[in-house]
């Protein structure tokens, strides 16, 4: 046995004898074993007029069963109707409003928004549902303020993001200048709050889907197995900015966990609605149909159409094709591509605006669909895979082609 043969045979045995461990001391890790849904909310403390926000509040639901991750972002301008607190209108107050009145807990301002998320989730009705179904809960919360956020970064040496337009923004009095040209960037600490931050001319949606498509990036960087020997380096940094109900034993186990997770389970969602003046109102139909998919196993298109009492998926994806660029084209090339390669477009049209990056929209639950489109796609340089489960438009994906998608310079595909 050769030195390689030995280290690599060590690490495994290292790894063995610390999931043991951690079973034994972690309810998470007892419950991820026994293959039981983890529920959990990630939500990012701002520091603004000198108040703390939770301007990022991230949902996972994570089924150990198929290894399938649900990320389900709410939009810090969700309107929200508190009798207990009248004067505030738009969830991301609740996080100030606690802080502020508890002494600076982040504990009891992390919990308040925890259950008043629970119950934006679990209101509203589905016809289909089952009569009585509990309600959506959430057990964990995990807060981290900037200067965590920033030492998770550097501690993991950085995540790499592509930049599709230019982002420039320069607030003197926030102290806060972001400037970044197109391009694909390994950003530090300080680099990745600004990212993350910006909102330009999209506002909070935008800033929604940069935050997910971040939060992907960072999930394949946790994979490198470096991090079991330089995250230790960070500990009392690392702590001093973040505060959740998880032990250390449970954070190793998530961590240990999510080194399993693929890419291609992993379904970036965002809270159903539109804008209602400066605040994003929830379309309960649609959020609970989302809650009914993030609390099954191994949603599909099938068991979501069932709940919206659809007929089921039959397997061959039906596509929409919208074209968002300046190339007068790229739709009617898109449609014949994708037709050849088998797939269903039963719609092409110009898009409602123009915009840069090209999104692959899930609109049936299961995610495959959308990424075996941007496969096909892929002599395009075609950009994200997002999902939007959206069973009434009668389209498993919804295809937006922006800039930078490039018609190839060949013969027409048909």
């Amino acid at each position: 046995m050769n030195y390689v043969d030995r280290f690599i045979l060590a690490g495994c045995a290292g790894l063995s004898l610390l999931t043991m461990g951690l079973t034994w001391q972690s309810p998470v890790a007892r419950a991820l074993m026994e293959e039981k849904r983890f529920r959990g909310l990630v939500i990012g403390a701002d520091y603004e007029d000198n108040a703390r926000h939770s301007d990022t509040m991230m949902v996972v639901s994570y089924d150990p069963k198929t290894r399938f991750l649900d990320v389900l972002s709410i939009p810090r301008d969700t309107m929200i109707s508190d009798p207990s607190r009248p004067s505030i209108r738009r969830m991301n107050e609740i996080f100030a409003y606690e802080f502020k009145h508890t002494g600076k807990d982040f504990t009891i301002a992390s919990l308040a928004v925890k259950s008043q998320i629970e119950t934006l989730l679990s209101s509203g009705t589905v016809s289909g549902l089952p009569a009585g179904r509990p309600g959506f809960e959430i057990p964990y919360f995990f807060t981290v303020d900037y200067g965590g956020f920033r030492s998770l970064i550097d501690a993991i040496g950085g995540v790499y993001v592509k930049v599709t337009e230019p982002m420039n923004y320069d607030d003197n009095w926030g102290h806060l200048h972001i400037h970044f040209e197109p391009g694909t960037y390994l950003l530090d600490g300080r680099k990745a709050l600004e990212f993350v931050r910006f909102r330009g001319r999209s506002a909070d949606q935008g800033r929604v889907r940069r935050q997910q498509i971040f939060v992907r990036e960072l999930l394949k960087r946790l994979k490198n197995p470096a991090l079991l020997w330089r995250l230790p380096h960070y500990t009392q940094a690392l702590l001093a900015g973040f505060h959740t109900n998880l032990s250390l034993p449970d954070m190793a186990s998530l961590l240990l966990e999510g080194r399993r997770v693929q890419w291609k389970n992993i379904r970036l969602m965002s809270l159903p609605g539109a804008p209602v003046g400066m605040l994003w109102k929830m379309n309960p139909d649609t959020t609970q149909k989302i809650v009914a998919m993030m609390q099954s196993s191994g949603s599909t298109r099938a068991e979501l159409e069932s709940l919206a009492g659809g007929a089921a998926w039959r397997g061959r994806a039906t596509v929409e094709v919208w074209n968002a660029s300046n190339r007068a084209q790229a739709a009617r090339w898109a449609m014949a591509l994708l037709r050849k390669k088998g797939f269903d477009v039963v719609k092409i049209g110009d898009f409602s605006s123009r915009q840069n990056q090209t999104l692959i929209v899930d609109r049936s639950g299961d995610v495959r669909a959308a990424q075996a489109v941007a496969d096909a796609l892929k002599d395009g340089a075609v950009g994200e895979v997002v999902s939007r489960p959206e069973p009434s438009l009668h389209v498993d994906v919804s295809v937006i082609l922006g800039n930078d998608y490039l018609v190839p310079d060949k013969k027409w595909p048909w």
